[in-house]
């Protein structure tokens, strides 16, 4: 039974899509290192079957958009107000790596200061 287990895996491993700009972080490259480690000795791996069956059905909602195309009100709008593609633009190495040099005051932050201020 781990045969059709393994090729329904790599079926949805081929239409994973990769994120090049999310080099270390990519959800698909996760995954297929996963898929690697689970079935070490491909189709002959010993698998427990209901831990896989319920793995696979979770990867294939998200690879679908099942959860998007059920909740999601707008295509224009979202938690933060940002459009999906500055999000992604914001996301990617270059845009994380940009933000990083840039300090954002978090709600915290005062509160932080006044307690070290404080204890000295």
């Amino acid at each position: 039974m781990a045969t059709s287990r393994y090729r329904n895996f790599l079926r949805l491993l081929e239409q994973w899509p990769v994120d090049k700009s999310r080099e270390k972080r990519d959800l698909g490259a996760f995954v297929r290192r996963r898929v690697v480690e689970g079935f070490s000795h491909g189709e002959a791996t010993q698998i427990n079957a209901a831990e896989c069956d319920k793995v696979y059905e979770s990867l294939h909602r998200i690879n679908t958009d099942f959860h998007l195309r059920t909740w999601r009100r707008s295509k224009e709008t979202n938690a933060s107000g940002a459009t999906a593609e500055a999000l992604r633009t914001t996301l990617s190495d270059a845009g994380l790596k940009e933000l990083s040099g840039q300090y954002v005051e978090g709600p915290f932050s005062r509160l932080k200061e006044q307690i070290s201020k404080r204890e000295t």
